[in-house]
């Protein structure tokens, strides 16, 4: 795989080339892989913003996005062994955090394909009390892009850990797509502050679509909380193309979100931890919750493929 530096749409990026896959890396803003494309049929996996304006108007629309923690926390705060969190309120209209800062975060250059960003005591990750690293590798080869997360508790508690990618996928209104899930279930919302409320089920017409392959990502708005059969692939094709996402067997969650179906696009969100899983009484089997201890580190992947039918 070849990797260089470049000037893109006038940030720093990282191009990464190898096995008919190019993309482009941002590490002022996460290490968010900005741009996926197959270069012998030109089809670009995700959602590009035309401008830099236009990304920091909204970092998380756009590319991989890594989030930290995942989707929403319920007034920003949970216990967790006794400690309690706090995160700032950045969704106020709903009085919850939502999805971290690392989007916005510096990440440095280890080569390779490999950003990392460390919080230490004296440099910490918002109020966070832990010190720990994350580390985003991206491999390009004929198996597509490999995309490996890993993250380290350099602290000397046990650190709670719940990871997202706000995967931003391009879609064609004209190109009659389709989204094929293999769910498992549909967690219910509570509409008002867009959080679980620990019920879920097992046949929707929503999990019935997506386990069908026949739901087409933009005809309606949607915003829903699925869990998945751990390791399944995810398939989003148009009539002539298709592309595949493997996720790890940790990422049971998905978020599915489209932005109300009309700027083209559709979000589908891989989660180590369903929404607000430390504040749900349920128990961590359940939710996705992780406990990681003092110098361990837990690795997640996904790769994202392309397939011409």
């Amino acid at each position: 795989m070849e990797s260089q530096f470049i000037t893109w749409k006038g940030l720093q990026a990282v191009r990464l080339i190898g096995g008919g896959y190019e993309a482009v890396v941002l590490p002022e803003f996460g290490a968010n892989c900005i741009s996926l494309i197959h270069q012998s049929s030109g089809n670009q996996l995700l959602r590009v913003p035309q401008t830099q304006q236009l990304l920091c108007k909204d970092y998380n629309v756009y590319g991989l996005p890594l989030l930290f923690p995942p989707n929403r926390v319920r007034d920003g705060k949970f216990i967790f062994e006794g400690r309690e969190y706090r995160f700032p309120i950045n969704e106020p209209n709903r009085g919850n955090h939502l999805h971290g800062f690392l989007s916005q975060t510096t990440f440095t250059v280890i080569g390779g394909g490999v950003f990392l960003y460390e919080a230490t005591e004296k440099n910490g990750y918002l109020d966070f009390p832990h010190a720990f690293s994350i580390q985003r590798k991206y491999e390009l080869c004929d198996d597509g892009l490999l995309h490996t997360i890993a993250v380290t508790n350099r602290s000397e508690l046990n650190m709670p850990v719940g990871i997202g990618v706000h995967a931003t996928l391009r879609v064609d209104p004209l190109e009659n797509c389709q989204l094929q899930i293999d769910t498992l279930y549909q967690w219910e919302i509570d509409t008002t502050r867009m959080l679980p409320t620990g019920e879920r089920f097992v046949n929707t017409s929503l999990l019935t679509a997506l386990r069908s392959g026949v739901f087409n990502p933009v005809a309606q708005p949607i915003s829903a909380m699925l869990e998945c059969r751990p390791g399944s692939e995810m398939v989003l094709c148009s009539v002539k193309d298709r592309w595949r996402c493997v996720p790890d067997p940790a990422f049971r969650f998905i978020m599915l979100w489209n932005g109300g179906g009309t700027d083209g696009f559709v979000c589908v969100e891989p989660q180590s931890w369903v929404t607000d899983a430390p504040n749900l009484p349920l128990p961590s089997e359940v939710t996705g919750l992780r406990a990681l201890v003092p110098g361990d580190t837990v690795q997640f992947n996904l790769r994202y493929y392309y397939m011409k039918e």
